[in-house]
C-alpha cells in the first residue's frame, strides 16, 4: 500500500540517478525503478549524465526518463543538476549500478512521513548490498562490509540491525526532503566522497537522517582484486582532499590506516636498529586477532572457504586507503578530487 500524504494523495518524489558510461548497468537500474509500487503519477525520474561515450543514452531513452546532460561535471555537480530539475517533494537518489526493491519508494516514503514531526531529520536511507548473481568475490567484499572493521562503522555498509538516527547515509539509497536544498547542496567540486561531504556539512547543522536496514538497495561492488584496491585508494585520497577543504577532522577513523602504515614502519625501524623482535611480532598479532574475528564474522555470513581472504583483503585495504590517503594530504592544489 503506497504512502499517502493528509489529503490521500501520495506526495510527489524525483528520482535522481547519476550516470557515466554505464550500459552494462543502468538498464537494471531503470528496470527497477519502473517497477515501483508507488504510483506511476506520483514519481518522476530524472537520469543526469555526465558525457557517456556508450550506450547509456539508448538505453535510458527505452525508458522513458528525463535526461541530462553535464559533459565532464564532477558528481557533486551532476546530483544538483538533477536537484534543479526535480519537482518532487521528496528528492531520492540511487546509482546507476544499483537495482532497488519494487518498495523502495513506499518504503523511504513511508519512513520519512513517520517522522515528520522531527526538523531536525532531512532524509532516509538504507544499506546496500551485492546482487545475488553477482561474482563470489563480489560477495566476499559485501560480507567484509558488514563488518565493523570492514566498513569503518558506515552504517550503509556495516551490519546494523535496527532503525536509528545516524549522520551519514550513502548517495546510492537515500530520499531527501526536497526543501532541504534550499539552503544546502552539493559540492560542485567534489567528485568522489560527495555524499560524505554533503552529509558532514547537513549534520555539522544540526541534521540527521533514519537508517533503515530493511531498506536495502543491491549494488555492483568490486568484482575483483584490482577493483577493489583501486576503490580503496580512491576513497582514502578523496577523503584526505575533503578534510583538506574543510581544515578538519570529517571521520575521525579515516587517518587511522595511515598512523598505522607509519607506526608499522616506525616498529619495523626500531627493531632493525635493536636487532632484536620486539614491536612488529606485536603488531601482527593485533592484526591477527581483528582479521581473525571478521573472517569469522564473513564465514558465517557466507559459508564458504573464500572467508580465508579476509586478512588478505583487510590487509590490502587498510594500506590501499591509508597510502590513497597520504596522497590526498601531500598532493598539491588545486588538483581533482579523484585519482588520475
Amino acid at each position: 500500500m503506497s504512502a499517502q500524504g493528509d489529503d490521500g494523495v501520495a506526495p510527489m518524489v524525483s528520482v535522481v540517478v547519476v550516470t557515466y558510461n554505464s550500459e552494462g548497468t543502468v538498464g537494471e537500474t531503470l528496470t527497477s525503478l519502473d517497477r515501483q509500487t508507488y504510483p506511476d503519477d506520483r514519481y518522476e525520474v530524472l537520469v543526469v549524465d555526465g558525457g557517456s561515450t556508450d550506450g547509456t543514452a539508448r538505453i535510458a531513452s527505452d525508458h522513458g526518463v528525463e535526461w541530462l546532460v553535464a559533459e565532464g561535471a564532477t558528481i557533486g555537480e551532476c546530483r544538483n543538476r538533477g536537484v534543479d530539475a526535480a519537482t518532487g517533494e521528496y528528492v531520492a537518489f540511487t546509482d546507476s549500478d544499483c537495482a532497488v526493491p519494487a518498495t523502495w519508494l513506499d518504503s523511504h516514503v513511508e519512513r520519512i512521513e513517520a517522522y515528520a514531526d522531527h526538523e531536525d531529520v532531512v532524509g532516509v536511507g538504507g544499506p546496500n548490498r551485492p546482487f545475488p548473481d553477482d561474482p563470489a568475490f563480489a560477495k566476499l567484499i559485501g560480507s567484509l562490509q558488514g563488518t565493523v572493521f570492514g566498513s569503518g562503522g558506515s552504517p550503509q555498509s556495516h551490519a546494523i540491525d535496527e532503525v536509528r538516527l545516524v549522520r551519514s547515509v550513502a548517495a546510492c539509497n537515500v530520499l531527501y526532503r526536497a526543501d532541504v536544498f534550499e539552503e544546502y547542496r552539493y559540492d560542485d567540486a567534489v567528485n568522489v566522497g560527495e555524499d560524505a561531504e554533503f552529509h558532514f556539512r547537513l549534520s555539522e547543522a544540526g541534521y540527521r537522517f533514519v537508517f533503515d536496514p530493511t531498506i536495502a538497495v543491491s549494488h555492483h561492488l568490486s568484482a575483483d582484486f584490482g577493483a577493489f584496491c583501486k576503490k580503496n585508494r580512491s576513497y582514502g585520497y578523496a577523503m584526505a582532499r575533503i578534510q583538506r577543504r574543510h581544515g578538519r577532522v570529517i571521520r575521525w577513523y579515516s587517518a587511522l590506516p595511515s598512523l598505522a602504515l607509519g607506526g608499522g614502519a616506525l616498529a619495523a625501524l626500531a627493531d632493525i636498529c635493536a636487532r632484536k623482535a620486539r614491536y612488529v611480532p606485536l603488531l601482527l598479532l593485533a592484526f591477527l586477532v581483528v582479521s581473525g574475528y571478521a573472517t569469522a564474522q564473513v564465514y558465517r555470513d557466507r559459508r564458504s572457504p573464500l572467508a580465508l581472504l579476509v586478512p588478505v583483503l583487510l590487509a590490502a585495504q587498510y594500506c590501499l586507503y591509508g597510502v590513497g590517503f597520504l596522497e590526498g594530504l601531500t598532493t598539491p592544489d588545486p588538483v581533482p578530487q579523484d585519482l588520475p
